[in-house]
């Protein structure tokens, strides 16, 4: 398990992850859907966003738990709390969504997919929700949407902090601490956070009862300053070490697995007001993730994925909208090395991209438009564009429709990896149709997008070789109800997603995708108490039979967390929860296991 002095090692550092653009100290800006700040109701994507007060609120234990069946999200994952956790949005690949951490990507350079499970939901101020292809301002990756993850932010003045202990079932045990000082020139904030548990254990193939536990450790630091009244400059890092016991690797397979190693951004932005209307961003990140992978107490693998990008942007305030122009660079690189020796044919790659975008609003109509050209070292070139129409239908009501086409570009390990390769595959391209309605009045909000996403040239796998190649095509519609209610105390939420996730070639629904789920979330405040409770539930899904390999089906499920909390004096918080009160047994993953009734109570002191 890892050593608890690693949670000191980044208090010394002074780096960042790339802030993204614009200035979050206003709560209801909303800026990760078209990279630039804009009013939370003025969007046309469907977005969610998930602000601290909603991650204090809910008690989550992971952000698996937090995102679990929110508008157009699914999630697997293979056993407990830090096992390798799949995002399906809108029914795409565990690939085609772009995961950011204050602006800096953290898909991994080999497989293309984001470590989720990973990241520490005590580091986390903010979490932005963008559903539909983003292709047009961010590239390669975001077919299926964007999550943005904004570590905590310092005070704007004065001094604040915090210090949290919890203990619950399995010998699980948490603690955090928070600091933020500032004034309105210079934030500074930091966090410490560590957990461990024994777990429990991961697959049913295994019958020897023992628990797959876990550990993970780290920190976050970030530091903004407002040099003069149109100069500012700001820096973040985050930093989380891991290691996990899971079930079934290796052949044959083994029950005696660790995965251990840590997930790290730095980076930061500077930001220039040239002119009255007109705004510079530089921005530059640093991505790395290293994975060891173990079994029976043998190293098996050992693999790192790099990523450094810049950025450079220019916003031009006009009248009724806004004008943006920007390029980036990305350089990924690869190091692996296993038992066998393998390695890749070539480890690393750059992509350059040039993007334009326009926002007009014309009395009760708005238009957005939006091109990009991207240009891949190994695969080639790729233009992506959006058009949005939204029309304001009374002053409560809006209604829009957008067209847009995204890509993914091929993993580096389809590509030249250790195993079955083709150096000659395409992009898988999409185009999706979306329209909404909204409406927002008082305590009220509600949406209803319809989408449809059609899906080219997917990558697949021979049998036996498991050599990639371009050949599957999928459509995926659907429909998205979200909104939320509140009054006095009482505060509602719900998310509800149907939809159809076809293989286009054969028919079936795609692998591990629920036709219908959501989730409800409710919480009442009195005086100095709190009680919520969350329904997160979803239909049948397809999936590979554990044992033989076949085709299968995982059952439906439905769970319920219910949570309280006391504020004993201004300073002093008793919080506990049970999370699958009803203790559910149902499976994410077929052959996995997950968490039976847990218990949970914790003391937050704030100053």
């Amino acid at each position: 398990m890892l050593h608890k002095k690693n949670l000191l090692w980044l208090a010394l550092v002074v780096a960042g992850s790339a802030q993204a653009q614009g200035d979050q100290r206003l709560s209801d800006l909303q800026v990760t859907a078209n990279r630039l700040p804009q009013s939370q109701s003025d969007v046309m994507a469907s977005t969610t966003v998930i602000d601290r007060a909603d991650i204090e609120r809910s008690q989550a234990g992971s952000i698996i738990d937090l995102l679990q069946g929110r508008a157009g999200i699914e999630i697997a994952q293979n056993g407990p709390l830090g096992t390798l956790s799949s995002l399906f949005m809108r029914g795409t690949e565990s690939d085609h969504s772009l995961v950011l951490v204050d602006g800096v990507r953290i898909n991994s350079a080999t497989s293309g997919g984001a470590s989720l499970e990973m990241l520490p939901l005590e580091a986390i101020e903010r979490i932005e929700i963008v559903r539909g292809p983003r292709a047009a301002a961010y590239g390669a990756d975001a077919i299926g949407g964007v999550i943005q993850v904004f570590t905590r932010r310092g005070a704007a003045t004065g001094t604040q902090g915090g210090l949290k202990a919890s203990t619950g079932s399995n010998d699980t045990h948490h603690e955090s601490a928070w600091i933020a000082t500032g004034d309105d020139d210079t934030r500074l904030n930091a966090s410490l956070f560590h957990r461990d548990g024994d777990g429990f254990n991961a697959t049913q193939a295994d019958e020897s009862g023992e628990r797959d536990g876990f550990e993970r450790a780290g920190a976050q630091l970030g530091l903004s300053h407002r040099v003069t009244d149109d100069v500012e400059v700001s820096v973040n890092a985050l930093r989380q070490n891991f290691e996990g016991e899971y079930d079934n690797c290796g052949f044959p397979a083994s029950q005696d697995c660790v995965t251990k190693g840590y997930l790290q951004s730095f980076g930061g932005q500077l930001a220039v007001q040239l002119q009255s209307d007109w705004q510079m961003l530089v921005t530059a990140g640093h991505f790395d993730e290293q994975r060891e992978e173990r079994r029976a107490g043998e190293r098996q693998s050992l693999i790192e994925s790099h990523r450094d990008e810049v950025g450079l942007q220019h916003r031009f305030t006009r009248d009724n909208g806004v004008d943006v122009l920007g390029i980036d660079y990305r350089q990924d690189s690869v190091d692996f090395n296993n038992r066998a020796g393998a390695s890749y044919a070539r480890d690393s790659r750059e992509n350059v991209g040039i993007y334009a975008m326009m926002r007009r609003t014309y009395g009760a109509h708005e238009m957005s438009v939006a091109l990009r050209y991207d240009d891949d070292s190994l695969f080639g070139d790729e233009t992506t564009g959006s058009l949005g129409y939204a029309y304001q239908l009374t002053p409560y009501q809006r209604l829009g429709a957008s067209i847009a086409t995204a890509y993914k570009a091929p993993n580096l390990i389809d590509l030249y990896g250790p195993y079955g390769t083709n150096p000659s595959l395409e992009a898988e391209t999409a185009e999706n149709l979306e329209a909404f309605w909204a409406y927002e009045r008082g305590g009220w909000q509600g949406r209803v997008t319809v989408f449809d996403n059609r899906i080219d040239d997917l990558i697949s796998y021979a049998p036996v070789t498991y050599i990639p190649y371009n050949v599957d095509e999928a459509r995926i519609r659907g429909v998205e109800l979200s909104g939320g209610w509140q009054s006095g105390g009482l505060t509602l939420r719900a998310s509800l997603t149907h939809q159809n996730p076809e293989n286009r070639q054969t028919g079936e629904r795609l692998l591990r995708r629920a036709r219908t789920f959501g989730r409800l979330d409710a919480d009442y405040a009195l005086a100095d108490w709190s009680f919520g409770a969350t329904l997160r539930a979803a239909g049948d899904r397809r999936d590979t039979d554990f044992v033989t390999y076949g085709n299968t089906t995982v059952a439906g499920y439905g769970v319920v967390d219910l949570r309280t909390a006391w504020q004993v004096t201004s300073m002093i918080e008793l919080s506990a929860k049970v999370e699958n009160a009803f203790d559910k047994q149902y499976q994410r993953v077929d052959g996995y296991n997950t968490r039976d009734r847990y218990v949970e109570g914790g003391v937050t002191l704030r100053f």
